[in-house]
């Protein structure tokens, strides 16, 4: 499994994930991060900028499963990952320093599909989260 946390990987062997609060889900991969535009503000007789803006926050999340965590899943939703409502995705990992770090997102399903492969011996799938929110290192 694979975390991409803004850009930096952060090794399978040091995070735990935890789904509906199942830390049993099969996650194969979770990359997650948050942008914000920014905009330079001009004053009279300045060719520089002189102050900023700042935009809404975009957040994005992408979640990867296998096959036997995608189908329990739509089981449980009754067939539908869409008509499940926003839930937590907890990921927590020792980072570089020993220190325990806990990132927090609020997520829903955007999608939901099959990606079946002749060459791949594990069925795994990535779905494209819509998310609410994020909260690093709570």
């Amino acid at each position: 499994m694979i975390i991409v946390k803004n850009g930096q990987t952060i090794g399978a062997g040091d995070v735990q994930i935890s789904v509906f609060g199942d830390l049993n889900m099969e996650v194969t991969k979770l990359s997650y991060g948050v942008k914000q535009s920014h905009k330079s503000n001009y004053s009279l007789g300045s060719v520089n900028p002189t102050s900023y803006s700042v935009g809404k926050k975009e957040y994005s999340c992408t979640l990867g499963l296998r096959f036997s965590s995608i189908t329990s899943l739509e089981k449980a939703a009754g067939g539908s990952l869409l008509d499940i409502k926003p839930f937590n995705i907890i990921a927590t990992y020792v980072n570089e320093e020993n220190e325990i770090v806990t990132d927090r997102m609020l997520v829903k399903f955007a999608d939901q599909g099959r990606e079946i492969t002749t060459d791949s011996e594990d069925v795994t799938r990535e779905f494209e989260m819509f998310c609410l929110g994020i909260e690093f290192n709570k």
